[in-house]
């Protein structure tokens, strides 16, 4: 995809007039001076007040990245086969999501097309057997 700049009231606009191209995501993050990541994304860090870093449901799981991805797509969308690194805690606000869940052990089933260590997953373009 490519990468535009607007104000998050332009990108409302859009999704309000049906928009289905657009999305925003706010996994940008800086690192600090030890090469680490932030927790978030500057955007993110203006809404820090408005929700609490670790929700009670997560029990002792530590945040490790608060991303926020929005969209609008009735026909459906889809963010590919991959791994992520971290726990993830999704919330629909409006629509539905669906989910497919591998097990790690069914790697040998999938055609991918990079090198495939089941350690380490690295993102992945499949199909399944």
């Amino acid at each position: 995809g490519n990468e535009i700049s607007m104000t998050f009231s332009e990108f409302l606009d859009l999704v309000e007039k049906g928009d289905m191209l657009h999305y925003l995501t706010t996994q940008d993050v800086n690192a600090n001076q030890d090469g680490r990541p932030d927790l978030m994304a500057p955007f993110m860090k203006c809404l820090a007040n408005d929700f609490p870093i670790r929700p009670a449901l997560m029990g002792n799981l530590v945040p490790q990245n608060i991303n926020v991805w929005m969209g609008n797509n009735h026909d459906g969308a889809s963010s590919g086969l991959h791994h992520d690194y971290h726990d993830n805690l999704y919330m629909v606000i409006r629509g539905k999501k669906k989910f497919r869940l591998y097990s790690p052990h069914d790697t040998e089933k999938m055609y991918t097309k990079v090198r495939l260590d089941v350690d380490n997953l690295v993102q992945l373009e499949c199909e399944f057997m």
